[in-house]
């Protein structure tokens, strides 16, 4: 079992200090680092301001490559729509500022990040409160293979995996067996020229080969079961939403395509996730 060694605190002193019944994280941010694999890991953990609320989310985000946990929850406004709406945020770190998202095989040379987050939540789940069966992981980049590959591996305890510029790998794909269905929500831009839209190698000659993302998508609807044929609307001229429903359990598959979308986290993001949750 993960232990927690310590614990600094960044946020405001008026709110750092804040601590709630049981031991338990008041509102504020915080690192918390545990040993997992007998490698010392670390997230930033943001409660928001307000009482904690029932049935309240919580968010496990993954930062791309070359990036930090900090960076990503400051260029982002996951903490601003958190302060408003309730849910709990934790940012993971990387090792090497990079996921072992297993997109180029099953590696045994590198920290398991699935332990990782199987780690992290439940240390997470001594600290502050929220409600179990809604963690959503969210991921950018290599954080969004990381998510795809946690939405195979770590289905059982994940309520949905949100990828955004970051496909289905088609090695991931070939032995992805999710523990129970769980929603997709992935978010690709068509202009993406790191992991491009369309799918394919990247990276380089020895770089990962990820499905396309309407593929990816149908692959996931596959996995939940879903109708064939998916519903196509238009939020906005520069949005399609393509949406797989009549899954089992009652989820549901979305590729949002941000038509000349690049690959980057995108304004508002937090939002966006935000209104994709799943009804509690």
């Amino acid at each position: 079992m993960a232990a927690i060694i310590a614990s600094s605190l960044l946020a405001a002193p008026s709110l750092a200090s804040t601590r709630g019944p049981l031991g338990q994280y008041g509102p504020g941010d915080h690192t918390v680092t545990m040993t997992v694999g007998g490698v010392v890991r670390s997230l930033l953990l943001h409660v928001p301001p307000n009482p904690a609320v029932n049935q309240r989310p919580l968010l496990l985000i993954y930062h791309g490559h070359g990036d930090t946990a900090q960076s990503t929850a400051a260029g982002t406004d996951f903490e601003a729509v958190s302060n408003s709406t309730g849910e709990v945020v934790a940012f993971l770190q990387g090792i090497n500022k990079h996921w072992n998202d297993e997109a180029h095989g099953t590696s045994s040379t590198e920290p398991s990040d699935v332990a990782f987050t199987a780690a992290a939540i439940t240390t997470l789940e001594r600290v502050v409160a929220f409600d179990h069966k809604r963690i959503i992981a969210v991921g950018f980049s290599n954080g969004a293979l990381m998510v795809e590959d946690l939405g195979c591996r770590l289905a059982g305890k994940l309520e949905m995996v949100v990828p955004i510029e970051g496909e289905l790998a088609v090695t991931t794909s070939a032995h992805c067996a999710p523990a129970r269905p769980l929603s997709v929500y992935e978010i690709h831009g068509t202009a993406d020229t790191a992991i491009p839209y369309g799918g394919g190698q990247f990276g380089g000659s020895h770089g990962p080969v990820v499905l396309s993302a309407p593929k990816s998508a149908a692959r996931w609807a596959q996995l939940d079961h879903c109708a064939k044929t998916p519903k196509s609307t238009y939020p906005s001229k520069s949005v399609k939403l393509t949406t797989y429903s009549r899954c089992r359990n009652r989820v549901a598959v979305t590729l949002r395509t941000i038509f000349g979308g690049v690959h980057e986290w995108g304004s508002g993001v937090g939002l966006i996730v935000y209104g994709a949750l799943p009804p509690a």
